[in-house]
């Protein structure tokens, strides 16, 4: 009986001698892992917003820019603008295509010398126009008629800028022709080409002004 006491002791003193090298037969000793490198857990964070993989460069470090608006001291409709953007006053039709298409027009100076007209203009296309206009003059005791067709054919867009004018005139002075012997008959009239280079301005308010070089007609 005691030997067999004796043997179980025995035997559970190598069981418990045993047991850490049934447990990990072979094991060696694994090194703790080794530090992550500054950086990674923030890119890791990014990684899930930018699934290319990029790290965060110094612009997304930078505190965001807030725009500066300025403060509003006059009321839009007293402000000469284009959408949004303000012009000088009188100008907003240097910045628009649109344009009239009849033009009527006459000589305001020349009525206080005895020069009397009236021009109507009526565009074709966005840079030509076709101009009718009759003058009626009573200057220095000679008095007459003058009749013109011309296109003007406008450089920039018609009746803004410079444009050159070409067409027919009509004039007739009231005076005779008289020979040697003192006959007279009504002189004939003039007919002839004209030819014109000038420069005409548009305002806001509709209104235009016209400059051109004096015509002639054979």
């Amino acid at each position: 009986m005691n030997i067999v006491r004796r043997a179980a002791t025995v035997m559970v003193v190598l069981v418990a001698a045993a047991a850490p090298a049934l447990a990990q037969p072979g094991a060696e000793e694994v090194p703790p892992p080794a530090p992550r490198p500054a950086g990674t857990a923030t890119r890791r964070r990014h990684d899930r917003h930018d699934p290319a993989g990029a790290g965060p460069g110094p612009q997304s470090q930078q505190p965001p820019v807030r725009a500066v608006v300025a403060p509003m001291n006059e009321d839009w409709n007293n402000v000469s603008h284009i959408n949004g953007h303000p012009v000088k006053v009188g100008e907003r039709g240097d910045y628009l295509y649109q344009y009239k298409k009849t033009n009527i027009s006459s000589n305001p100076v020349g009525w206080m010398f005895g020069f009397y007209g009236l021009s109507v203009s009526h565009a074709v296309s966005p840079n030509i126009a076709v101009r009718a206009d009759g003058n009626i003059f009573n200057i220095d005791d000679e008095s007459g008629y003058e009749i013109g067709l011309t296109v003007p054919i406008y450089f920039k867009r018609v009746y803004q800028g410079p444009f050159l004018e070409g067409g027919l005139m009509v004039r007739q002075f009231d005076e005779q022709d008289c020979d040697w012997d003192g006959n007279c008959m009504p002189a004939s009239p003039n007919v002839g080409p004209q030819v014109m280079f000038g420069w005409h301005w548009s305002f806001d308010s509709g209104r235009t002004s016209r400059w051109r070089s004096v015509p002639s007609a054979r």
